[in-house]
């Protein structure tokens, strides 16, 4: 039999190795903002209220669920694209309470994409390295755009 803090240990290793394994989101590129997460916030507020096509519709509300899977924990946004092809995007700041307290910059990234025809959210690994260069391509123009033209700065591409 194993002792109280030995199954403790190897309860962990297993539920990280759990977690790891298939409870995680991937990220796309990280798109790094010289402001504050404040500074951010109040441009999405901008974006919508200026742009009501990037909330998403009743018809796909359901889909919002990173709450009951768990992920209410991330501070996120999805963004709903009507055009062809129709899918919404979940994006996240990046980082911790202590990052978020850093006012030269912050970091958001597109966590997973809703294929309208497929009808479920995917990974950045489960696309074509074209498919994420459309979708990294058209957040860029339709929403980091946007937030720069707000927050008056250019924001940074990271890669990662």
């Amino acid at each position: 039999m194993l002792s109280n803090n030995k199954t403790k240990i190897y309860f962990l290793l297993i539920l990280v190795s759990f977690i790891s394994c298939d409870g995680t989101l991937g990220g796309f590129n990280t798109i790094s903002f010289p402001v504050s997460k404040k500074k951010i916030e109040i441009a999405l507020d901008s974006l919508n209220s200026k742009h009501k096509t990037y909330i998403i519709p009743s018809k796909w509300e359901e889909n919002n669920h990173w709450s009951k899977s768990g992920y209410d924990f991330l501070e996120s946004h999805i963004f709903y694209f009507k055009e062809e092809p129709e899918e919404m995007y979940y994006v996240s700041f990046i980082g911790d309470e202590e990052t978020f307290k850093d006012t030269t910059h912050i970091d958001i990234a597109i966590r997973s994409v809703f294929i309208g025809r497929k009808r479920k959210w995917l990974k950045q690994e489960e696309f074509t390295r074209e498919e994420e260069n459309r979708i990294q391509t058209r957040f860029k123009a339709e929403i980091t755009s946007k937030l720069e033209k707000y927050t008056n700065c250019k924001a940074k591409d990271l890669g990662y």
